[in-house]
Parts: C-alpha cells; sequence; structure tokens
C-alpha cells in the first residue's frame, strides 16, 4: 500500500470517529428535547414562618385633671422668728443688735429674737381653668396674733372679726383684696390674714405629668412701715407624686424687694430677698389642698436717712414656718 493511500485511511478513520462522536452528543441533545426521559426538580423547602415579635406594651403615663369648682375651709398656722442687727458708722455710737436667745430674755436695752405665731381659720370657693388659673371668693375668721413681746398674761384676741376677700391667680397675676377695699394698706392686720390666704392658691394645669415643672412670675405692691414696696416673685411648681387619689405638687419662690419713702425729715430706702418651698397635698377627686407645709426666709437691708442724723442701716432677717390643714365645715 502506498503512502498515500495509508495517509487517506487515517484521516478518514479520524474524521469518522469525530462524526460519531459528534452525533452522539447532538442526538441525546435532540432526545432530551424531543421526548427523551424527563428530569423532574426537587421542589425547594419551605421556609419555617418565625413567630411574631410581641409589640412593646404602650405605657400609660398619668396626668392630672381637677374640678373647675374647688371649695374648702382651711386651719393655717405661721411662726415667724425675727432678728434684726443695726449698724452705724465707726464715728458713731456702737452698733445695736437684735438676735436670738434660746432662753428670750431681754439684755439691757436689747430685745431677744422677736416670736410672732398667727392663727386663721380661712374659707376658699374658687373657679379654676384647664391652665388652672382661679378666681375666687373666701373669708378669714377667728385670726389671732401673738408676739413675744405682749403681755404673756393678757389674753389673745382677734385682730378683727371676719375679713371678706377676692382674689385672681394665673401665671401673672397673684392678687388677693379685701372687700371692701382698705382705704389704707399699710401696716394693717388684715394684710396678715391676707399672706396667709394668699398661700392656699395654688395653680396645677390640666395634663401635667411626674417630674412636669411649670412657672409663675408676678409683680405685686405692698406697704411697710409706710414705705411702698414692690415684689417681683418667680414661682416654679413641679409635680412630684401622683396616684389614683392624691397629687403631691412642690412649690419654690423667690423674690426681690424694693422700695423708697419717708418725708423730707426721714428718707427710707428697703431692699431684700426672699426663698421658699411648700409642699402641696392635694385630692385628686375634689380638687381641694388637704395639707400645705413649708418654710421661707425673708431677708430685708433698710436704711434711714435724715438730714441732720447719722444714717442707719438696719438689716432684718424672717424666717416663716407654715402649716395649713383643710377642716370639715
Amino acid at each position: 500500500m502506498t503512502t498515500r493511500a495509508r495517509v487517506s485511511r487515517v484521516v478518514h478513520a479520524v474524521v469518522t470517529h469525530r462524526w460519531t462522536a459528534c452525533t452522539g452528543l447532538i442526538g441525546l441533545a435532540m432526545a432530551a428535547a424531543c421526548g427523551g426521559p424527563a428530569l423532574t426538580p426537587s421542589p425547594a423547602p419551605t421556609p419555617t414562618p418565625l413567630p411574631d415579635a410581641p409589640a412593646p406594651p404602650v405605657r400609660v403615663v398619668a396626668r392630672v385633671s381637677l374640678p373647675s369648682r374647688i371649695a374648702g375651709t382651711w386651719q393655717v398656722n405661721t411662726v415667724a422668728r425675727i432678728t434684726a442687727t443695726e449698724t452705724r458708722p465707726a464715728d458713731s455710737r456702737p452698733s445695736v443688735t437684735v438676735r436670738t436667745d434660746p432662753r428670750g430674755e431681754s439684755r439691757g436695752d436689747l430685745r431677744a429674737e422677736q416670736r410672732i405665731e398667727s392663727r386663721a381659720l380661712v374659707s376658699w370657693s374658687m373657679d379654676r381653668t384647664p391652665i388652672g388659673a382661679l378666681r375666687a371668693t373666701g373669708q378669714v375668721d377667728s385670726f389671732t396674733v401673738r408676739s413675744t413681746l405682749d403681755n404673756p398674761e393678757s389674753p389673745t384676741r382677734p385682730a378683727f372679726a371676719l375679713l371678706l376677700l377676692d382674689a385672681m391667680l394665673d401665671s401673672v397675676s397673684a392678687r388677693v383684696v379685701t372687700r371692701p377695699l382698705l382705704a389704707n394698706e399699710c401696716d394693717r392686720p388684715e394684710l396678715g390674714a391676707v399672706a396667709l390666704a394668699k398661700d392656699l392658691l395654688i395653680r396645677i394645669p390640666d395634663g401635667v405629668a411626674v417630674g412636669d415643672r411649670w412657672r409663675d412670675s408676678t409683680v405685686s405692691l405692698v406697704c411697710r412701715t409706710g414705705v411702698p414696696i414692690t415684689v417681683h416673685t418667680s414661682t416654679q411648681y413641679q409635680l412630684e407624686r401622683l396616684d389614683d387619689n392624691r397629687a403631691i405638687v412642690v412649690r419654690t419662690s423667690a423674690a426681690t424687694l424694693e422700695g423708697k419713702g419717708g418725708s423730707a425729715f426721714r428718707a427710707l430706702e428697703l431692699s431684700g430677698t426672699s426663698t421658699g418651698t411648700q409642699r402641696a397635698d392635694v385630692r385628686r377627686a375634689t380638687g381641694v389642698l388637704e395639707k400645705l407645709e413649708g418654710t421661707s426666709t425673708l431677708t430685708l437691708q433698710v436704711s434711714e436717712r435724715s438730714p441732720a442724723g447719722v444714717p442707719r442701716v438696719q438689716q432684718v432677717v424672717q424666717r416663716i414656718e407654715l402649716k395649713a390643714e383643710r377642716v370639715a365645715r
């Protein structure tokens, strides 16, 4: 066999082998497409549903809601302790000091600390708005005042028989006046009763929750020792506690006082500061104040000048304890 013939046979065999392999693969593919055995896919696994996460609990915040009509009667007691220190320039006579003496005795022309006790029976009938503003009418009776300067053997007599009052309290005004108005408000015993009655008025807005705070800022005019005095007061309230029966409110106040008065023969200037804290227990169902307790401190600087005399400067410190409780009538 010639060399050309052998090469031809080898090429034919290779081509035949490749064609057979290709036709075999094509046949398998066509068989699968044209009716060969079907391939069944495996089903996808069904995911297991996760349980729903529990919803966070809804926190219910208790809030104040008081009636629009409030009425009550209270026994109010205060104890005031007053000390004073008078100073003069170095070239004048020695200073005179009025200070605490636990025995309550006098030392020469010096007198121990003065103690004043006040008692009053106060009634209020109030209309209240949702912001806590009050408009009220009331009365004070059985008002008595006893001082360590009084004769201890003399009976304590009421300063007056009956005092009628009108009041208005909101965030910018706190006014209590007598009815009818006093012709002269300077150094009248009625003003002591008015101050006691005023402490019973507390502004509590609807909707406040425990921890909430609210503020009032008021300006008022008073008169002491013939001197008209302007009093700027800032009051802060905080709801300390609230349950089904009562609301506990803490009231703190800070005030500044300024005044000038006198005549050409005697001029007086007065300045001072006051701070105080009170705790009020209010019944939720009726809005009535059940109990009020607190303390306050007033510090005054009084300067007296006269054309022919040496200026006198006196510092007066007054510490007051107040207690009030509702009484049944």
